[in-house]
Order: C-alpha cells, then structure tokens, then sequence
C-alpha cells in the first residue's frame, strides 16, 4: 500500500509521525523528571541532607571560558 503513495504523501506522513513521538518523548521525559524528583527529595529527607552537603553536586551557573592569552608581551619603558 506504501507504494501507491507519492513521496509527498509519504513525507507528510512521516512529519506527522515524528511529531507525535516528539510529543510523547516530551511527556515521557517530564515523568520521569517528576518521579526523579521525588526520588530525591525522599532520599534528602531521610539522610538529612543539608544544602551544604549538596552544594557541591548542584550546577548553579554555567562556568566561564578562560580569556585568551596574548601571544606578545608589552615592552616596558
């Protein structure tokens, strides 16, 4: 039956396709965000876990490339 279709048709179908799984892995991947969640908030709560004992696996801020360095160096006076 694929064959009677034009590539269009096809293609068309495809997108249709690509999208509703799009969909379905965003909603997928929002679950498993909300169980995760709860995952870890249960695992704070039962060990006690104090901001300071996370804060050094929680990524706050994007880190800084260093600048680059000058190939040449200023002639003092």
């Amino acid at each position: 039956m694929s064959d009677n279709k034009t590539a269009a048709e096809q293609l068309a179908e495809a997108k249709k396709q690509q999208e509703e799984l799009a969909a379905k892995i965003d909603a997928l991947l929002q679950q498993t965000r909300e169980d995760d969640l709860k995952t870890a908030k249960e695992l704070i709560a039962r060990h006690a876990f104090t901001v300071t004992d996370l804060k050094p696996e929680l990524k706050t801020r994007a880190t800084k490339a260093p600048a680059a360095k000058k190939a040449t160096r200023r002639k003092s006076k």
